[in-house]
């Protein structure tokens, strides 16, 4: 699963209208892994990428696909979302109207979307390999005028057709120079409808939180870091290095505070929002031993799929962090089914086994060892709800635990 949170999950919503202009690219910017969060509604490249990356994701194509390019050339990998539930539309404007861009769009929120794109298991929702036309500036995008989805190599259309997004969606946008770049270019996102104006400062009520973070067994304070979901929009805030914190968020925030510290059992806390001027946290943590066990009852899956549901986000950000502060620790990753009524067959055991596997995917794709790591497909066996009574129980027994080996 690849979905790769340092670079392509933890974005900003899409509201502002001031230019954004790029860092300096790196080899890395031309994969999928490494695509750049682009968190404005207008960004500029001021250059372009030369080459590939570090994989050749797409090749060996038929030159008239209409979906794919023949092969990458000179490729740049972003990813954004949606700030609304909206039409999208977008421009991408070279610097130089000599430059021929070309692109590719696919939704972002698919398991090991990376992985699936260099083996064809997914494919683009929309497209525009047409040759530019100096006429129209170069320029390509999405347009609400455009009939086709798909525009292939050759004389063609410029734009490709709008997409209808929900608020959050996920995209991955890859963009290409058949030949080698002369500049830049400028992406601009457009919605509509546009997006609500966010709220005046002064009409919001603010409130602490403060989070402390204690040993279970001695009650001392201890240092260690923190994931925050829920605090502000649409992002997942991280802090390491104390063992007390302190923010200013907006009233009846429910959050979810993810800690990790190295020799400790990772731990989540619920918050529900209240309209307390302060509102105080204790996160206890335990040592880790062998046999110990968590529940990520924050990685929730849509029904019947191994597709990981986007508020798993934070979850699954946090258990990296508990791998990578604890180099030696080895776990099993055990996936869990909701299958009430019923006995657990083989589609059940399959189907556990495949979201065990998407964890397991996500932290192989983020550099944690192979051999640290094994998953295992429990089916209903161990349904947390034998007989659930409402949704939340159901997605509660659709849920992934970690057992330190």
């Amino acid at each position: 699963m690849n979905l790769n949170l340092r670079n392509g999950l933890l974005l900003l919503p899409l509201l502002a209208t001031a230019t954004v202009h790029a860092q300096g690219l790196t080899q890395g910017n031309g994969d999928c892994t490494g695509a750049i969060a682009i968190n404005d509604s207008i960004y500029h490249q001021p250059s372009a990428v030369r080459g590939f990356g570090n994989k050749l994701e797409i090749k060996e194509n038929p030159s008239d696909h209409t979906q794919w390019f023949e092969r990458e050339h000179h490729t740049t990998w972003y990813t954004f979302r949606s700030p609304a539930t909206t039409i999208l539309t977008f421009d991408i404007v070279p610097d130089n109207i000599e430059d021929d861009i070309d692109f590719l769009l696919f939704e972002g929120a698919i398991p090991g979307i990376c992985d699936k794109v260099a083996l064809k298991q997914v494919a683009p929702v929309r497209s525009n390999i047409s040759r530019n036309n100096k006429a129209d500036g170069s320029r390509c995008g999405l347009s609400k005028d455009a009939p086709e989805h798909f525009i292939r190599s050759g004389v063609g259309a410029s734009y490709s057709a709008a997409i209808e997004v929900k608020q959050g969606d996920l995209f991955y946008l890859v963009i290409d120079y058949q030949d080698r770049s002369l500049a830049g270019y400028t992406i601009r996102f457009h919605y509509d409808p546009p997006p609500p104006p966010p709220e005046p400062e002064e009409k919001k009520q603010s409130q602490q939180l403060v989070i402390n973070i204690v040993d279970a067994k001695t009650g001392k304070p201890i240092d260690a870091g923190l994931t925050i979901d829920g605090m502000r929009f649409d992002e997942v805030v991280e802090a390491k290095g104390k063992s007390t914190y302190t923010y200013t968020m907006d009233m009846y925030r429910n959050v979810r505070i993810g800690c990790v510290r190295k020799g400790y059992m990772f731990r989540t806390v619920r918050v529900k929002g209240n309209t307390e001027a302060t509102v105080t946290v204790e996160v206890e943590l335990t040592p880790i031993g062998a046999g110990e066990k968590v529940v990520l009852d924050d990685i929730r899956f849509v029904g019947n799929e191994d597709k990981v549901m986007r508020q798993s986000e934070a979850a699954l950000l946090l258990l990296l962090r508990f791998m990578q502060e604890n180099n030696k620790v080895r776990i099993e990753i055990e996936g869990h089914v909701n299958g009430p009524t019923f006995k657990n067959k083989k589609e059940f055991i399959d189907l556990s086994t495949a979201r065990a596997k998407t964890v397991y995917d996500f932290l192989l794709v983020n550099e944690i060892e192979p051999e640290r790591i094994a998953y295992v497909g429990l089916g209903n066996s161990m349904m947390l709800y034998t007989a659930p009574k409402n949704k939340e129980e159901s997605e509660a027994n659709r849920r992934v635990e970690i057992k330190v080996l």
